[in-house]
């Protein structure tokens, strides 16, 4: 017994670690027996079709219901609206896949229709699962073999929504499309693998942390550093890329900063100018619609593991521009993390290991911006620990979020400035800590505004710390600090940019373009903007003995001829296809991508006069496309119009080919003002994609759609909001909305600021997780004996400045959001406890009660370690459950 007491006292830091690992691997297991191997069956769907607006007439005994439609995903079963005639139908539903082009049977699946729900979507399982085939057509055929007198119908729109597709119902065809949904994948063993993987992970990490605090052997600032990292990564893993609050926005910020560098490294002659806020640039194939919705699913989890290793067939100087947000115009805080971004463009990684490298290109600096603040901190440290511990810490600093690196910048400037003001009395500062502690709250103060009184704790710095000319440099942080403020934040500060300025700062050079549109001036002379024709003979007819009956440009219809992007879409089809019969859907789909920026003019245009069929045999002769060129981007027939010098441009269209002319026309001046007037994009062309595929086009242009269908965007009515100027002239209403706010929203709040709400608050943590977290923040803040000679000295006037510096921040942060609400809210808009993190440690610190300490520091910090690796593993486990639920 006493040899069991001396080897438990002897490794007692490793056998209190393996327990609680082992309690937390039990945990897990039950959690994995209980909750997630039931939710193995979880099933991803798409709505094909989600319009059934129309019930069909009953389906014969003997009849059918066909459905040709195209998809690019797998087919695991297909899902349709049923409804009844009578009474509930029963009997056997019978269901063919089919290719439509070959007729081969793909998979097949009966079920009862007692089983249908009338009015629900009832998904019918296929036998085999079809793998997705790029540009394959589908027919499923529905046939019910009756055994009663109810009868089946089915539900589609009025009207087909799916293009060149037919419906036909007991063999008579229907003008609609049935509401289609199609399971695509399930997660299967997936899911219990990575939930175990995990675990296993956590667990593993919370065995090394405890064991190291326990046994004091390494620093603690160290040890945080190695916590952040460990179970930042987690964080990522469990909460990918697009879930961190306002994420997308700061990536979007990050690639756009990447692509401007890789712009400058390009050999291309054009240049990428500033970008405005409600533009933004990726590589060509940066996109996934699945990763990109921030609403984390088990299957973005699925997406993310099986793209974590993929290469990227994009040049690291590829771009492409899209008409996504950014957060703000200040470049300050994407630094690090458009530089993790730029890493991926140039080791041509594809879109989920770019991402990746830009969140652990923030988590790296915050770890050590966090390590920074522990190691020089003469008191507190505890404190700063247990700050960048927190869930919703390493939530955000493992994101793209800007918050990741103000976070680091606040803590770090928050140790070094207690250690300037306290530590090494009577001595000048070291040089390293003079010039960490200057760069961090130089940087710091600009970064948000709302915590310049942060930054402005080093005012408080004992003049004999400084050294020589105490004031003259106090003066010159001072300084630095308002000057990066005014100059990185002066847009927002002054409201918002001109409307020339901001056309201005929109604009890029290209030598490209200057090339074609000097080509463009020897073809296009200056002429009324519209200058149709008669259909009558004109001069360049008669000279090659066409009549206007034979002229099918000078016959198209005066309609065409809309400034508006119905009729630019009509006039490509005319003249390029010569089509007046296109489907009204048609022309709809790509005046709504013109009017969304989702495709220019140029690159439109590109997919008519380039189209594979066109560059294989072409059907414009050169007189043919340079006139339907000019219809389509000039709104004028050029030749026609100076029949004297058609000689001379059909012979420099000889010498320099279509796409050159082609290029002349949509980068004129003429076409950029036409373009604007019709609330079109010119854009520019793609070089890389001669010919240009028109189904490759739509395609990219819904997948732009579905990831945009999460981008937010101001409404009209939240444009007048509480400013300066309302809230003097309306100082009861504010006082309410202030009143309501605190009644409402106090407790999302308080679980907002440790992490009790994660993601876009959607994530919600149990309230026993919460209240543990304050409770290892409030032992964190009690001094210790034998924390150093200095421990816990906030007292007096420093106390007093501390704290209130702490609370102007907090009211900034108030003043801020209530500035951006809208007048008819009941509460203030976008206040969430994450943005008092910066300053909780000082909060702490200065509010700390100084009559109590703890009975010996390096026990307490062990203490607190193994706490919160425990309640790290908790909180991991009940996000994971939280995502599975969804």
């Amino acid at each position: 017994m006493k040899a069991l007491s001396t080897l438990y006292s002897r490794h007692r830091a490793g056998v209190l670690a393996a327990l609680a690992a082992g309690l937390c691997l039990v945990l897990a297991a039950l959690l994995w027996l209980a909750q997630v191997r039931p939710n193995a069956a979880k099933s991803l769907s798409t709505r094909l079709s989600d319009d059934y607006t129309l019930q069909s007439d009953p389906i014969e005994d003997g009849g059918t219901v066909t459905q040709t439609f195209s998809t690019d995903e797998d087919l695991l079963a297909i899902g349709f609206v049923f409804g009844t005639a009578g009474d509930q139908p029963a009997g056997a539903l019978e269901l063919t896949l089919a290719d439509a082009d070959t007729g081969e049977v793909l998979a097949r699946s009966t079920g009862e229709m007692a089983n249908i729900i009338p009015g629900q979507y009832t998904a019918l399982g296929l036998d085999a699962p079809v793998a997705g085939v790029a540009g394959r057509r589908y027919l499923v055929t529905l046939a019910p073999a009756y055994s009663g007198e109810g009868r089946l119908t089915v539900g589609h729109s009025d009207g087909a929504t799916l293009w060149e597709d037919t419906l036909t119902i007991n063999g008579q065809a229907v003008d609609g499309t049935l509401a289609l949904l199609i399971t695509t994948r399930t997660i299967g063993g997936f899911l219990s693998r990575f939930f175990l993987a995990v675990a296993v992970a956590a667990a593993a990490l919370a065995f090394l942390g405890i064991r190291a605090a326990l046994r004091h052997k390494i620093a603690l600032h160290k040890l945080v550093f190695g916590l952040v990292l460990g179970f930042g990564l987690l964080y990522c893993a469990v909460l990918p890329p697009y879930a961190a609050p306002d994420e997308k926005y700061h990536i979007n910020q990050s690639f756009t900063l990447a692509c401007r560098w890789a712009n400058l490294f390009s050999e291309e002659d054009w240049r990428m100018g500033n970008v405005p806020i409600n533009t933004s640039y990726r590589r060509e194939h940066d996109q996934n619609a699945l990763l990109q919705n921030e609403n984390t699913t088990v299957f973005t989890w699925q997406e993310m593991t099986e793209n974590l290793l993929t290469l990227s067939p994009d040049a690291f100087d590829s771009h492409v521009e899209l008409a996504e947000y950014q957060t703000d115009r200040n470049p300050l805080l994407y630094l690090v993390s458009a530089a993790g971004v730029f890493l991926g463009f140039v080791l041509r990684l594809g879109f989920v290991p770019t991402l990746l490298l830009g969140r652990l290109a923030n988590l790296l600096l915050f770890a050590a911006l966090a390590a920074v603040a522990v190691r020089w901190a003469p008191f507190g440290r505890r404190v700063l620990a247990a700050a960048a511990l927190l869930p919703m810490t390493l939530h955000l600093a493992a994101s793209f979020s800007r918050d990741s690196v103000l976070l680091g910048l606040a803590f770090a400037f928050t140790g070094l400035c207690l250690r300037a003001i306290f530590g090494d009395e009577g001595k000048p500062m070291a040089a390293p800590l003079a010039l960490g502690l200057a760069l961090c709250g130089v940087l710091l103060a600009p970064a948000k505004v709302v915590y310049l009184p942060l930054a402005a704790l080093f005012l408080l710095v004992p003049a004999v710390r400084l050294g020589r000319r105490p004031a003259l440099k106090k003066a010159a942080y001072a300084l630095a600090c308002l000057a990066l403020v005014f100059l990185l934040n002066g847009a927002m500060l002054a409201g918002q940019l001109s409307p020339e300025s901001a056309q201005a700062e929109a604009e890029t050079t290209s030598a490209e373009t200057v090339a074609a549109e000097t080509v463009a001036a020897e073809t296009v002379a200056a002429a009324p903007q519209h200058a149709a024709p008669e259909p009558e003979t004109t001069a360049a007819a008669a000279d090659t003995g066409e009549t206007a009956a034979d002229d099918y440009l000078a016959a198209m219809p005066e309609d065409y001829y809309e400034r508006t992007p119905e009729g630019f879409v009509k006039r490509l089809y005319y003249c390029v296809e010569r089509r007046t019969d296109v489907a009204e859907s048609e022309i709809a789909f790509w005046a709504q991508a013109l009017r969304e920026g989702d495709v220019t003019a140029a690159l439109l245009g590109q997919s008519f006069f380039f189209s594979p069929a066109e560059m294989e045999s072409t059907s414009l002769t050169d007189e043919e496309f340079i006139r339907a060129a000019a219809l389509c981007y000039l709104d004028r027939d050029t030749l026609r119009e100076k029949p004297d010098e058609a000689a001379g441009t059909l012979e420099l269209f000889a010498e320099i080919g279509r796409v050159a002319f082609f290029k002349g026309y949509y980068s004129s001046e003429e076409c950029a003002n036409l373009m604007a007037e019709s609330g079109i994009q010119p854009g520019m062309e793609d070089a890389a994609r001669y010919p240009l595929d028109r189904s490759e086009l739509a395609a990219e242009v819904e997948a732009a759609r579905a990831v945009r269908a999460t981008q937010s965007t101001a409404a009209p009515e939240d444009e007048i909001t509480f400013t300066p100027g309302y809230i003097l002239t309306h100082i009861p209403a504010t006082v309410l909305l202030v009143v309501r706010t605190l009644a409402a929203e106090t407790d999302d709040a308080l679980r907002g600021l440790v992490g009790g709400l994660l993601s876009y608050n959607s994530l919600e943590l149990g309230w026993g997780w919460v209240i543990a977290l304050y409770l290892l923040l409030a032992f964190a803040a009690l001094p210790a004996e034998g924390e150093g000679e200095g421990s816990g000295p906030l007292a007096g006037r420093y106390r007093v400045l501390c704290l209130l510096a702490a609370l102007c921040c907090c009211a900034l942060v108030l003043a801020g959001c209530i500035v951006w609400t809208p007048t008819y809210y009941e509460t203030v808009y976008g206040f969430q406890g994450r943005y008092l993190l910066p300053v909780l440690p000082l909060a702490l610190l200065a509010g700390a009660p100084r009559g109590i300490r703890l009975p010996g520091g390096r026990e307490a910090e062990g203490q607190l370690v193994t706490a919160l690796c425990l309640v790290q593993v908790g909180v991991l486990l009940n996000i994971m459950l939280a995502v599975i639920a969804r």
